[in-house]
């Protein structure tokens, strides 16, 4: 090992491994080639298995020096992952983090890994008791995005894809997520959203966000019906801050605007019973 990379070690804090893994410089050499496919899908899982060892957020300059990539294709991969819900970029510190989305994808193999599965369990508590698509979604940039969904199975129902976006600033699940941060950061993501939207039809005026997001912290919930989908809704419910997650989460039940208009009580109501019981201690 030369200096340069043992002093890249020392800051990022990795240990080498035994048996060596394979990096992307012997991948490139003779004998070794990778389609450059190949190569892009394997530096996504590097720069994953690069968070588990670390087990906090890094830079893009930290992550490309850990794991000796260039810099411009590492910053272009981590912004792709943050789009995709994969990443949490925050600005102020330049820094990405892994999402809840990642560990929600596996929970289906060994849910016992995940926290006893306690996420998903509620989730799949509330989808029995109210018959509606349930989702987990979370801040993904300036959108809010849903990283896990259980699908109703009600014949009328609120079909919704993981991965979907929301308005941050004008939907429920939006609502939901911006309660859990103090009115400061509010306003910063505000004048984010404005700035990056040119057509000034479309800007947030932020003293009605704060409205909204304030009568979210005393209901404890928001209600959202025909603000995305025609006809469709959701009860959003902020979720306590979670060991899985880095980021706020927010739990949302989903379905037809006559269904919500007339149980958005009982849903709250069960919502709530849910959290205490799957998420408490």
């Amino acid at each position: 090992m030369n200096a340069a990379v043992a002093t890249r070690m020392r800051k990022t804090g990795l240990r080498p491994a035994a048996p060596p893994r394979l990096d992307a410089k012997s991948a490139e050499q003779p004998g070794r080639k990778l389609h450059s496919g190949v190569k892009s899908a394997k530096r996504v899982f590097d720069v994953l298995e690069f968070f588990e060892e670390r087990k906090s957020d890094a830079s893009a300059i930290e992550v490309a020096d850990g794991l000796d990539l260039p810099q411009s294709s590492t910053s272009a991969l981590m912004r792709t992952m943050t789009t995709m819900g994969y990443l949490h970029y925050d600005p102020s510190r330049r820094t990405y983090i892994p999402t809840a989305r990642l560990s929600m994808l596996g929970h289906w193999i060994s849910p016992s890994l995940f926290q006893q599965g306690r996420l998903i369990n509620l989730m799949e508590d509330l989808a029995e008791r109210t018959g509606e698509t349930v989702m987990v979604g979370l801040r993904t940039g300036l959108a809010a995005q849903y990283i896990h969904v259980i699908q109703a199975k009600l014949p009328m129902r609120l079909y919704v894809r993981t991965g979907t976006l929301r308005p941050l600033a004008k939907s429920g699940l939006g609502y939901a997520l911006l309660a859990s941060y103090p009115n400061k950061e509010v306003r910063r993501l505000v004048k984010l959203l404005n700035t990056a939207d040119a057509d000034p039809g479309n800007a947030v005026d932020v003293k009605s966000l704060l409205i909204e997001v304030e009568m979210v912290r005393k209901k404890g919930h928001a209600l959202s019906l025909s603000l995305v989908t025609p006809g469709a809704g959701v009860v959003a419910m902020p979720l306590p801050k979670l060991a899985e997650s880095s980021a706020p989460l927010a739990i949302c039940v989903a379905g037809l605007t006559d269904a919500l208009m007339s149980q958005e009580r009982q849903f709250a109501g069960l919502m709530r019973d849910a959290i205490r019981f799957h998420l408490s201690g």
